[in-house]
This record gives C-alpha cells, sequence and structure tokens, in this order.
C-alpha cells in the first residue's frame, strides 16, 4: 500500500498482452495466442498457466488433431470470475464494485449512510455488501482489493489509521492483497481509462462532499513527492475567505464543495434536503441561483488557470454534484479559465466526467487488475 510516487499497474505486461489477445479474439488457442502477441510460446504457457490456475481463464473445448497429435486446447476467460474487488468509503455512502478479468463490471452495490456514522458501522456495511454480492470467501481468480478513503491517506502509522481494521478484515477473509488510497484518485483513474486515447495525461477535479483532484499520466497515478499531486481542493481562490478544514482560509472546498454550496443557497433562502434536489432547485430558482454558481464557476476556474499552466493536462475531468445536474457550470468556467489562461498558453479541454458515481469504487478495482 503506497501513497507516494506513481502508482503502476502490478500485472505483468506479458499477462496483460495475453488478456488484450482475449478481449480482441474471444476463445483462442496458445499457438494463437502467441502469433497475436508475438510473445514466446513457453511465455504464453506460463502465463495460461498461471491464470488457468487461478480460474480466471478456461478450457472451453479441444481442436482435434491430424495424426496422433495431442488435441488443442480452446482456452477463454471466464466472465464469471471476480479478478478485482472495488470498495469507495465515501461521504455519506459506502460503494462495493466487483469486476472480472477484462476489467468488466460483475456486480455493484451501494448504501447510503449518515454522513457521522462510525468507522465500525461503515465497515460492517462494507461486509454486507460484498455477502450481498454473494462473494465465496477463497475466490482463487481474485487478484486483490483496492479500497477508496476520503482525506489524506498516510502509511506512516497506518495502525493509527480509522481504516486498519477493516483492511486485516479483508486481508483475512480473501487472502489477498488490500490497496489503500484515496477515492479521488481512484476515481480519477478510471475516468482516465474511460477516455479513448492512451498516452495522455488528464486532471481530475471531483466536487462532492469535499473537493480533491488527481494527475492521471499514461495509465498511472500520477502523486507527487508526499501524494498530493493534483490537490486541487485545498488551493486557495478567495481572499479573504471562509476557514477551511484543513486550517487556511479560502480554499476551492469552501466554495466549491456540496456543502458549501447548500449552505451558500441557504443565504438565498433556498433551503435543499440533499444534493438530489439541486435540478428542481436550478430549474425552479434560475435568478437566485446565479450569484452562488457564478461564484462557484469562479472559483473553480482560477484553481484551474493554475493547475493547468503547471500540470499541462491533455484533458480536464470535471465531475461533482452541480457538474452532474447539467452543463450550466461547465459552460460557465470554460470562458473564465481561457480569459485567465490568456493566449500565451493553449486551451486544455474541460468535459464533464463519463462515468457515475462508482467511479472511485470502480476505479479502485481497476487499479488492483
Amino acid at each position: 500500500m503506497s501513497t507516494t510516487g506513481s502508482h503502476q499497474v502490478p500485472a505483468s505486461a506479458r499477462e496483460r498482452e495475453v488478456i488484450e489477445a482475449f478481449r480482441a479474439g474471444g476463445v483462442l488457442t496458445r499457438a494463437r495466442i502467441a502469433e497475436t502477441t508475438g510473445l514466446g510460446r513457453s511465455t504464453v504457457s506460463a502465463v495460461l498457466t498461471r491464470l488457468t490456475d487461478e480460474g480466471a481463464i478456461v478450457v472451453v473445448g479441444h481442436d482435434e488433431q491430424d495424426g496422433r497429435g495431442r488435441p488443442t486446447e480452446r482456452l477463454a476467460v471466464d466472465p464469471d470470475a471476480v479478478r478485482a474487488i472495488g470498495i469507495d468509503l465515501a461521504h455519506g455512502a459506502v460503494r462495493v464494485v466487483t469486476l472480472n478479468i477484462l476489467g468488466e463490471t460483475l456486480g455493484q452495490e451501494e448504501r447510503a449512510h449518515e454522513d457521522d456514522l462510525g468507522v465500525g458501522p461503515r465497515h460492517r456495511i462494507v461486509h454486507e455488501l460484498l455477502d450481498g454480492l454473494e462473494l465465496p470467501e477463497r475466490t482463487p481468480a481474485l487478484r486483490g482489493i483496492g479500497l477508496g478513503v476520503s482525506g489524506p491517506v498516510s502509511l506512516t502509522r497506518p495502525e493509527r489509521a480509522p481504516w486498519h481494521a477493516l483492511v486485516g478484515d479483508l486481508t483475512a477473509r480473501h487472502d489477498v492483497p488490500v490497496q489503500v488510497d484515496n477515492t479521488t484518485r481512484f476515481a480519477a483513474f478510471a475516468e482516465h481509462l474511460a477516455g479513448t486515447e492512451d498516452g495522455r495525461t488528464t486532471l481530475h477535479v471531483r466536487c462532492y462532499q469535499g473537493v480533491g483532484g488527481a494527475v492521471v499520466r499514461e495509465g498511472a497515478l500520477d502523486l507527487g513527492a508526499t501524494g498530493m499531486a493534483g490537490e486541487v481542493g485545498h488551493l486557495p481562490v478567495e481572499d479573504p475567505g471562509m476557514t477551511c478544514r484543513c486550517g487556511r482560509s479560502g480554499c476551492l472546498e469552501t466554495v466549491a464543495s456540496t456543502p458549501a454550496v447548500l449552505a451558500a443557497l441557504r443565504t438565498h433562502g433556498i433551503v435543499l434536503r440533499s444534493p438530489s434536489e439541486l435540478p428542481g432547485a436550478i430549474a425552479a430558482h434560475p435568478t437566485a441561483l446565479r450569484p452562488v454558481l457564478d461564484r462557484v464557476a469562479r472559483s473553480i476556474a482560477r484553481a484551474l488557470v493554475l493547475t493547468t499552466t503547471l500540470v499541462d493536462p491533455d484533458e480536464v475531468i470535471l465531475t461533482g454534484d452541480l457538474f452532474d445536474t447539467d452543463d450550466r457550470l461547465l459552460e460557465a468556467v470554460r470562458p473564465l479559465v481561457a480569459e485567465g489562461v490568456g493566449e500565451r498558453f493553449p486551451l486544455v479541454p474541460l468535459i464533464r466526467g463519463r462515468l457515475d458515481a462508482f467511479a472511485g469504487a470502480a476505479g479502485a478495482a481497476l487499479f488492483v487488475l
């Protein structure tokens, strides 16, 4: 479990090539895999032996050979074999996703809870959701578990972390390693992989109960020296500004997080019980909401002008309760970023996220594939 440097996908390059051959070809023989990948037959055999022993790849038939030769095995991915589990301990909810070796979703479960729910009850929810997915306690094909948590992740004293007991329980139950990281980074990883182009650098800004960010370069999470790379939520955007939970003032999170937006709406006489009511409020009170949305847009734009200049991404992916509602906030941010960047620097494309609320859990599972 590491939170510094660049997280690399742990599967070997040879294994990835074999898996990609199955993704493209379906049912294959060993000879066909060697031909498709360019790998030696002994290398292909070693990879396939490991994957079949784990149950991720299965024999689905045989091709008879002329003469006395042994029948040739026909192999395929077991689409129902769980290869990775992703868990997202989000603000106010727990989400769980299971994937097969191709990264296809086998199951997903979600349960909302009060924001102040204790650590123990949240961990029980994790186990209950896993039970609901009917996973056996020992799944041979399972490569590992990704656990996304909110806020900073430090492994200097992991025994003091609130997720430490859950990691121990999951490791004992499933006998696989558990990778812990910030759920925003896992979500950024999933959003990056959901794109269509390879070799990109993406910056993901995520505005929900908190505001976080992450950088992904060419399929690897770029965390910097201490895991803070891309952390836009605590960039100062207002001076003077409101006190942030980090101890500083005027951070982006104090303006663009969902709680901050709901609090700002209350000052305009609009009281919402949950983020799900935002679309209706925007439609019913466009004039009253305009000052709030303008302030959020200005703050996000200020943060993006700085971070895009430093990171130089190919794309900025924006997600959050307001971004998920419609394109109004995104359309408000774009010209402000263009104005702030100026003509000397290229304008980075700004897009809404491609995935849903399960992005953090999906990214955690994708990471361990």
